[in-house]
């Protein structure tokens, strides 16, 4: 009597991913072609402030506000059965910003001078908006023949060199000028890579 040997057969269909990236919380739509492509439109979004330091000498604070978030849609292709070449674009949404400013009144003398009249430095980071994206996955961004799947992704996003804004209120506005926002751009215009770091689970839905 010959042995029955059972193989089950891909599938292909269609699938939702929620995920957590550096570049924030989302969700995708995995569509799958065969065993070897898929294709994922997805999006994604955190926001973040926090204070930085105190200067307890000056009586001032500094606070970083940050956005991460993008809308992608990547390419999928397994050269192995579990691992995969990602390429694709991102609309990155990322805006990083820094503010300084004071938390009490100062005084020279009997004369204060209040946090409002004192002010506050602001710059601002923005990377280009469409950037290209390349990395490699490990797992499946939507299961072969069963419902659910996991996934990773490594990789980079080149974003260009940011683009610094700064500005000022107060009796500090004079130190938002010209120099000092190139001076700023020049010190971070090396930053044109950024890495993305996804977990996907997926389910399938047809």
């Amino acid at each position: 009597m010959s042995k029955i040997i059972k193989t089950t057969k891909f599938t292909p269909g269609w699938g939702i991913g929620i995920k957590a990236s550096s570049l924030g919380l989302g969700a995708d739509i995995v569509k799958s072609f065969n065993s070897s492509f898929t294709l994922r439109l997805g999006a994604s979004y955190l926001k973040k402030d926090f204070k930085i330091s105190t200067f307890d000498d000056l009586g001032g604070s500094a606070f970083n506000y940050t956005t991460v978030g993008s809308v992608s849609l990547l390419f999928d292709w397994y050269f192995a059965r579990s691992v995969y070449v990602s390429a694709g674009l991102m609309y990155n949404m990322s805006i990083l910003e820094f503010e300084s400013k004071a938390d009490k009144s100062q005084y020279i003398g009997v004369i204060e001078i209040t946090p409002e009249t004192m002010g506050s430095i602001t710059y601002t980071l923005k990377p280009n908006e469409i950037c290209p994206y390349l990395g490699i996955g490990f797992g499946h961004t939507i299961s072969r023949n069963k419902l659910v799947a996991f996934n990773v992704d490594l990789g980079m996003l080149y974003q260009g060199s940011p683009k610094v804004t700064l500005d000022a209120t107060g009796m500090v506005a004079p130190t938002a000028n010209e120099e000092q926002r190139q001076l700023i751009q020049d010190n971070v215009k090396g930053y044109m890579f950024y890495p993305f770091l996804n977990f996907q689970l997926s389910f399938k839905l047809f």
